[in-house]
């Protein structure tokens, strides 16, 4: 069985939410292929990601405020002079039932997954419009199986989808490809 390489030398990745879990295990990905690659959030990891000798460089910001977002954006930007891939994969929720959910929990699930990579893909947009990029959403199951507990959850990555084909649809044409997994 052959194994399947990516050169991403040169590029350069935002992975939200990439110091744990799957994010860690997609920024370890392009860390692999070669990208300057820029993780956040509220935290940082215990120990700095690196493979081969290569350390993902972590921004301290909160993706559910815009203005933090711009300043991973423009972090980036100013250290490479571009931004080639954005992964929105901060999320998540913990489970609650629907009828005990207290507004402002369901406001934040919402805001985390669903505002937070809409403003962050509008403003990666505006880094890629002139040569191209990708946005990638990580989105779930429960945006299309709904189960207890999930109310929030389930509505924000149901949203989350059908943004990423809306998006997919406008900035296309301007090679800007957007993708939800």
């Amino acid at each position: 069985m052959s194994t399947i390489t990516y050169d991403y030398t040169g590029k350069s990745v935002i992975v939200t939410g990439g110091t744990k879990g799957v994010g860690k295990g997609v920024t370890e990905a392009f860390l692999q292929a070669g990208a300057n690659v820029y993780i956040c959030g509220r935290n940082a990891p215990e120990t700095p990601i690196t493979v081969n000798g290569k350390e993902a460089k972590f921004i301290a910001a909160d993706v559910r405020k815009p203005e933090e977002s711009q300043i991973i954006i423009d972090t980036v930007i100013n250290d490479t002079g571009r931004l080639d891939v954005l992964i929105n994969n901060a999320g998540g929720s913990p489970p609650v039932k629907a009828a005990d959910a207290p507004y402002r929990l369901s406001e934040s699930i919402i805001r985390l997954n669903l505002i937070a990579p809409l403003v962050l893909s509008q403003q990666a947009y505006q880094a890629m419009i002139n040569n191209g990029g990708a946005i990638i959403n990580i989105a779930s199951v429960s945006g299309v199986r709904p189960s207890p507990g999930t109310a929030a959850y389930g509505a924000a990555k149901a949203g989350l989808i059908n943004l990423t084909r809306s998006l997919s649809q406008e900035w296309g044409v301007n090679n800007v490809r957007v993708n939800a997994i």
